[in-house]
């Protein structure tokens, strides 16, 4: 299936919407567009329509953590199933956003 990508900007927020698969294959072009990011104060990222996400797909995430510091923007996670909410949080997803934004 792969992953699409769709970004809406609203003026200092930009919202990136997942479809699909995100993982070995496809993490590669969120972080493309992460690399992109220009100047918004808040980023989120909408899980809302993912299917599947793997270790690699997670390690994206934590990437979008650390631009997010680089870049001067607040990271936001939305929309993610039960099951994606709960590995999150028992592998430390959210702590590790947390602890990286109060540097």
């Amino acid at each position: 299936m792969g992953l699409s990508i769709n970004i809406d900007r609203k003026e200092s927020e930009l919202v990136i919407h997942l479809k699909g698969i995100l993982d070995i294959s496809t993490s590669y072009m969120l972080d493309e567009h992460l690399k992109e990011i220009v100047s918004p104060e808040t980023v989120i990222i909408d899980f809302k329509n993912l299917e599947f996400i793997d270790s690699t797909g997670i390690g994206s995430i934590i990437n979008a953590a650390h631009i997010s510091i680089e870049k001067h923007f607040t990271l936001i996670l939305q929309g993610m199933n039960e099951f994606t909410d709960e590995v999150f949080e028992e592998i430390g997803v959210y702590q590790i956003i947390k602890a990286l934004q109060k540097i």
